[in-house]
């Protein structure tokens, strides 16, 4: 009885090994990869946050065809309005840009929408602005309450991914517009930190 139970589970395990080698060795499969080549590349996922993440340049792609992009460390290509990165370099290459060593900060203003303006961030302020989702919402303001867009940009030091979040000057301060509305057509608004709000300010005529 015993050597039976042994043999068993010495089946299993060798089972068990097998499915696992077989994931492993065939794990693209499960992921979003696209084989352009002879290649295999798979998508660059950002980072779940508050920030909206996109690729950074203002070429037009055609829908639904594959186009390979220029760049000095990676081997990849665009698609449908996605990155998608070499198998074997997805790894270091998602680690880069989920480091927020590996950017710049700027703010753009809506009515200079082409001018990037570089501000300096603490990291207290970038934990702050990470945490904006999970404040409870009380203020709310209506559209015509604002007095002036703009946005808080990061943008990777190699230039490939940009992201960036919204903001309204209401009343004496900078908030984060959270496109989340009441049943009266309001807006709930997140107030910035005071030192971020004012460095915003102090950049208006820059």
């Amino acid at each position: 009885m015993k050597k039976q139970l042994f043999k068993v589970l010495i089946i299993l395990v060798f089972i068990i090994l097998a499915i696992l080698f077989f994931l492993i060795k065939n794990n693209n499969q499960f992921r979003d990869a696209i084989t352009y080549k002879g290649k295999t590349y798979v998508l660059l996922e950002y980072n779940a946050d508050i920030f909206t993440y996109h690729f950074n340049s203002n070429n037009y792609y055609e829908e639904d065809i594959i186009h390979p992009i220029f760049h000095n460390k990676w081997d990849i290509i665009y698609f449908n309005g996605d990155l998608y990165i070499l198998d074997s370099q997805i790894k270091k290459a998602t680690e880069y840009y989920s480091n927020d060593k590996n950017y710049k900060w700027f703010v753009v203003f809506d009515d200079k929408y082409e001018k990037k303006i570089p501000i300096s961030i603490n990291k207290e302020e970038v934990d702050y602005l990470y945490k904006l989702e999970s404040i409870e919402k009380k203020q709310t303001m209506t559209f015509d309450d604002i007095k002036q867009f703009s946005n808080i940009v990061k943008e990777s030091e190699d230039g490939l991914v940009k992201a960036l979040i919204d903001l309204v000057h209401y009343e004496d301060s900078w908030y984060w517009k959270s496109e989340i509305m009441t049943d009266d057509d309001k807006e709930y608004i997140i107030k910035l930190p005071d030192s971020l709000s004012n460095k915003i300010f102090s950049l208006l005529d820059k």
